[in-house]
């Protein structure tokens, strides 16, 4: 069983919103799109911790405040009659599918279609009061009786007007129910049997790993088995209690105190002032609350582990517990583990590790979601199960699997097969951006920021766009992730190769991607990228910039050439002879320079046009 679809109505920064899942999915995407808030919506379902029963009632932050304001202005809007204004809801609902004997018994009355195959479950946060009208109306007599201030603009009165509108957060209650019938809530006993572990951004690994009380995630895994399991640990506790009854120097304390309790207590002849030793309560549930992990060949208390230790020790015993759903005092059927940003406080290698081990770790019992930033952590999981979270073009927040619209045909199999094989952690880093530039070598990866600062006086980490280095003729497998439905602006920087077998390429490219309104394709108009840099500072102040570049690439050869050359411009063609083998430790001189100072130094046309259709809106 798995949950295939989620569908987010008016929750937090959702207004309607759905993605499908997979029994193993990561999430990708920007700051603030949305991932954490996805994986407090499916909580809301799922989880059935006794504490968060009073955390599925919501509060106003937890609506869209778009839906907020917008039913805020129909009341305003006094034309529209109080019987026809909607109070928003808050709907968060879950699709399963896939399920076993056991997980169908379940779900028995939560089927919505015909063969059996689909089950749903929703949350459902919404206005219960009956005078619904008679509130509406009221609200409306109170905006009626403010006045507009003599300094006050039209728009401001307005929003004073709005802000004065209270929201009747009071009379929300949720339900959860299964099927599409509302009346058909769900009973705890059956969602208990279906259950979600959150292992959020900021948890707090080293509690989490001290049984220490009913909150700790170790605590949960222990008392969720078998207490006949730990009966011969309460045997020798028991034991334990007999040797502190006969301990000569604690009969002698507690003597002392009776002493003193005699003294400054009243003592009737019901109760004495007698008081014992109890070394622990020999409860399995007290029991276990002593234990606590360490970790390592030469273990120490997970206070003084580092942060990424016993972040890892931490997800190990989250996913230990996937294997015993079914086990204890409390029967679990299924179980989504969530763990947001599992990169938190790793290296890159223990990242890429983690990576290609947990995603063999879903079952039929067990949905495990992840949300990342790390690029290492993306090229190492399967781009069939990777899906981003991102703005379109009209603002709208969608979700899309990076080879989700990818076809069958022997061509884009191929593709496949290439971003598969050669998406390292680099050229991951374009699904967290906004837009992409695409070169084919080293020079223009780090030259081309530069450039565009000097052509635009704007930083392309601020504009959140990456340049990824495809190494020489890559370029059309990473632009059809572009034109199969990754919505980001994305330009290709080619080389003319003149006289070379690639040198129709850009031709070739722009017929296939002709109709995609978001990739731009520029080519130079000499052979090399280095060539057209040349050939717009042949003279003047850049050609005093390349200059010094070269004489810093080759000493020797650099400061002969300058000396012949004098005053007349640059031959291209000499010029680049003299940095062919050294290309990118030119670049590299080059961009020291430009950093200083860029003033006079100019930019390659085709590069300009490039940068302009990336600053269009």
């Amino acid at each position: 069983m798995y949950v295939s679809r989620l569908e987010i109505s008016n929750y937090r920064n959702f207004i309607n919103f759905s993605i499908d899942l997979k029994p193993f999915t990561l999430i990708i995407g920007e700051n603030n799109a949305g991932k954490t808030n996805l994986l407090r919506a499916l909580n809301l379902v799922f989880n059935n911790e006794i504490t968060y029963y009073k955390n599925r009632m919501l509060d106003i932050d937890d609506f869209n405040n778009g839906s907020i304001r917008n039913f805020k202005e129909t009341i305003l809007n006094d034309t529209i009659n109080a019987k026809d204004i909607t109070f928003p809801d808050i709907i968060i609902r879950v699709v399963m599918e896939g399920f076993d004997e056991d997980q169908e018994a379940i779900v028995g009355d939560w089927f919505i279609d015909n063969e059996l195959k689909q089950a749903t479950l929703t949350y459902l946060f919404n206005n219960r009061n009956p005078e619904k009208v008679e509130w509406i109306n009221s609200q409306r007599e109170k905006v009626a009786k403010l006045k507009q201030c003599p300094d006050e603009t039209e728009p401001t009165f307005y929003n004073r007007k709005l802000n004065n509108i209270d929201f009747p957060i009071k009379d929300y209650e949720y339900t959860i129910y299964g099927g599409d019938n509302i009346t058909k809530q769900v009973d705890n006993y059956f969602l208990k049997m279906l259950c979600m572990e959150f292992l959020d951004a900021l948890r707090d690994a080293k509690n989490e790993l001290v049984a220490g009380g009913k909150s700790s995630l170790l605590y949960k895994v222990l008392i969720n088995r078998d207490e006949s399991k730990f009966s011969e640990l309460k045997e020798e506790l028991a034991t334990l209690n007999e040797k502190v009854d006969k301990n000569e120097e604690l009969n002698t304390i507690k003597s002392s105190i009776k002493d003193y309790l005699d003294k400054i207590s009243l003592q009737d002849n019901e109760e004495d002032n007698s008081v014992d030793f109890d070394f622990s309560n020999i409860e399995t549930a007290e029991l276990l609350k002593k234990l606590s992990l360490v970790y390592g060949n030469s273990p120490v208390n997970v206070e003084r582990n580092g942060l990424g230790r016993n972040n890892l020790l931490y997800m190990a015993l989250v996913l230990s517990h996937l294997y015993n759903v079914s086990g204890g005092t409390s029967k679990n059927y299924f179980r989504i583990v969530a763990i947001e940003e599992p990169e938190s406080h790793l290296q890159p290698i223990l990242q890429e590790h983690l990576a290609r081990n947990i995603q063999n770790e879903s079952s039929l019992r067990s949905q495990i979601i992840i949300t990342s930033h790390s690029p290492h952590i993306v090229s190492k999981l399967d781009l069939e199960n990777t899906t981003i979270l991102f703005k379109d073009q009209d603002g709208t927040l969608r979700s899309h699997y990076i080879l989700g619209n990818f076809g069958t045909s022997a061509n884009e199999k191929k593709i496949i097969h290439y971003l598969k094989k050669y998406l390292d952690a680099t050229k991951s880093t374009l699904f967290f951006s906004r837009r992409v530039i695409l070169v084919e070598g080293i020079s223009e990866q780090l030259l081309l920021p530069i450039l565009f600062k000097a052509y635009s006086g704007k930083d392309l980490a601020k504009l959140k766009c990456m340049v990824v280095n495809v190494n020489g003729l890559a370029f059309s497998n990473f632009l059809h992730v572009i034109k199969n439905g990754y919505f980001i602006k994305c330009i290709a920087i080619t080389d003319k190769d003149t006289g070379t077998k690639t040198e129709n390429r850009s031709e070739n490219l722009k017929k296939e991607f002709t109709g995609c309104p978001l990739i731009g394709i520029y080519e130079t108009s000499e052979s090399t990228f280095e060539k057209d840099i040349l050939k717009h500072n042949l003279s003047g102040t850049g050609k005093q910039i390349l200059l010094s570049a070269l004489v810093q690439t080759r000493p020797e050869k650099g400061k002969e050439y300058s000396q012949t050359l004098a005053d007349e411009n640059i031959d291209v063609d000499a010029f680049f002879a003299l940095i062919e083998n050294y290309k990118s430790e030119f670049a590299y001189n080059l961009l020291q320079i430009l950093t200083n100072d860029a003033k006079g130094f100019i930019i390659p046309n085709y590069i300009q046009c490039g940068f302009r259709f990336l600053l269009e809106e």
